[in-house]
């Protein structure tokens, strides 16, 4: 008859037999195969695609696989926010990461409009006057909620850029703005994640800048 000390044994055999089982599993794992018709966008360093199985996520992969040390950093800081339950609002989540036929693959949430579109960047509706004239109101109205959200929350941001904003339209007269990359800081001791007064300064200085650019470039006052 088993007495305490082998039942202690084999529940630790058993856990240990699960473990391996678990780590076998994921080493078998079938890379997602990702194509050029699941494209979203590329950019500079990394490529942008639909998940091939949930249309609400999308899948960054590097273009270098040597040069991930943005999305290192970005992961981080997303982990960051995540153990500390941060709002989020505004941000298209990170969700973790994914072996796939083009390499290591990063997932995050899609932003999709109200029709199930893929949402655009505002630099397609600045760079299009015809869908940026109905909806100066709504797209001013986005930005100060955008603006005042990460505000309040001292998110930190890269420099924004407008193709690094989406406008997820959530009815034909309102939407919302998504940060999709860039997020959190490049310094090597990045204060601001630990000091609201440095926090603070600094996203004064980047939503300041942003909108000097917005008018420069697009002659359009997105703080109107």
């Amino acid at each position: 008859m088993c007495n305490e000390d082998c039942f202690i044994f084999y529940t630790v055999i058993y856990k240990i037999n699960l473990s391996i089982t678990v780590l076998i599993m994921k080493l078998i794992e079938s890379p997602l195969a990702l194509s050029d018709a699941l494209l979203i966008a590329k950019g500079r360093h990394r490529a942008c695609y639909q998940h091939p199985d949930r249309p609400e996520l999308c899948i960054k992969v590097h273009l270098d696989p040597y040069d991930d040390l943005e999305t290192i950093r970005e992961v981080r800081y997303f982990k960051w926010l995540h153990r500390r339950k941060v709002n989020l609002k505004g941000i298209a989540d990170y969700r973790g990461k994914y072996p796939t036929t083009l390499g290591m693959g990063y997932v995050y949430e899609l932003v999709r409009d109200y029709d199930g579109q893929v949402s655009k960047t505002l630099d397609h509706y600045l760079k299009n006057f015809e869908l940026t004239e109905p909806r100066i109101n709504a797209l001013t109205s986005a930005y100060q909620e955008f603006k005042q959200t990460f505000q309040r929350h001292y998110i930190s941001m890269m420099n924004l850029k407008t193709y690094n904003i989406v406008y997820k339209r959530e009815s034909e007269s309102y939407g919302r703005f998504y940060l999709i990359d860039n997020l959190g800081s490049a310094n090597l001791l990045p204060l601001s994640y630990f000091f609201t007064s440095i926090a603070t300064r600094t996203l004064q200085r980047k939503f300041m800048r942003f909108e000097s650019l917005v008018r420069e470039r697009y002659h359009f006052s997105i703080n109107s």
